[in-house]
């Protein structure tokens, strides 16, 4: 068996298994994964989007406000009435800040995550997407719809992958991560409203079946962990999260990488938030000041991102 060398920054490297289960179930499960050092970064960076330190001017989503609006709009709900009467923090996400806060670049493109993304998709380069920070407070309740990243990105391509790390220890009541294994071979659904299984307004997908009301019927890993842990997912490959109903928090970062096989597809039926750019036309390949080039198989990491 191959053993890759550990880039600095990790605690263990990728192992040839973990490969294989990410090529055949679109998911893995990676235990202690990140040093010390890079999860002290990850905590101090999460501050700058959710704590006391936050910046100016982020992109925020309080999905807890957006429940009922969508809920008076005829949207049906994932959490019950009696859930919501007795939720009592938040459920906020935050959206591709690192083109607002330069300090959040820090994680996603000097973290040594491009060279995981690279080993589990086979890729020779690899462009950062963005990034994504959860937070839902003690006793949110709301759930996050089963849904696929797909539809909510500007692209097209099987190298696209979201590496998931939590800042807390997360167990199935206060929101664990639940993944339809094999789905990455699932055609694209329609997005969703994160609280709800409505498809966004305008998709030309169909919405995805009723998992919510037949988790029986579905191959779903159900995922505990750590911090320091990651967990990695194909663009398509179906996921959602259970509510909090604990008295402790549920962080967790998410960011996203490209291989060189992935190119630029606008898309209706996606939320104000997603990402598109200004400097690419449909078909080019992802590189540009929103999405950078950031390593190579040959050079390694660039010492200055290649934005076109």
């Amino acid at each position: 068996m191959s053993v890759a060398p550990v880039p600095e920054g990790l605690a263990r490297p990728v192992r040839d298994e973990e490969v294989a289960c990410y090529a055949e179930h679109g998911v893995v499960h990676l235990p202690g994964l990140l040093d010390p050092v890079w999860l002290a970064e990850a905590e101090r960076i999460f501050g700058l989007v959710f704590g006391k330190e936050r910046a100016e001017g982020l992109n925020e989503l309080n999905a807890s406000e957006l429940a009922p609006m969508l809920q008076a709009m005829g949207a049906e709900l994932l959490a019950s009435n009696e859930e919501v009467s007795q939720a009592e923090g938040l459920f906020k996400l935050g959206t591709f800040n690192h083109l607002r806060v330069p300090d959040l670049r820090t994680l996603g493109i000097h973290a040594p995550l491009p060279e995981v993304a690279a080993r589990l998709m086979g890729a020779n380069r690899i462009n950062f997407y963005g990034d994504q920070f959860f937070l839902k407070e003690p006793r949110s309740m709301h759930r996050t719809a089963f849904h696929q990243d797909a539809p909510y990105f500007h692209l097209e391509g099987d190298q696209c992958c979201t590496i998931w790390m939590p800042l807390d220890v997360v167990v199935k009541s206060n929101s664990a991560m639940g993944y339809i294994r094999g789905s990455h071979r699932w055609p694209i659904y329609a997005a969703n409203g994160f609280v709800t299984r409505q498809p966004m307004p305008g998709s030309p997908e169909k919405p995805l079946p009723d998992i919510e009301g037949h988790e029986d019927d579905y191959d779903i890993q159900w995922v505990e962990c750590q911090p320091g842990d990651a967990i990695v997912h194909h663009v398509r490959t179906v996921h959602g999260s259970t509510g909090n109903t604990t008295d402790r928090p549920r962080r967790a970062v998410s960011l996203r990488y490209l291989g060189e096989d992935c190119r630029y597809h606008p898309r209706e039926g996606t939320p104000p938030d997603s990402q598109k750019s200004e400097h690419l036309s449909p078909g080019d390949p992802m590189a540009s000041p929103e999405f950078p080039l950031i390593w190579t198989r040959d050079e390694g990491y660039l010492p200055e991102p290649v934005t076109g």
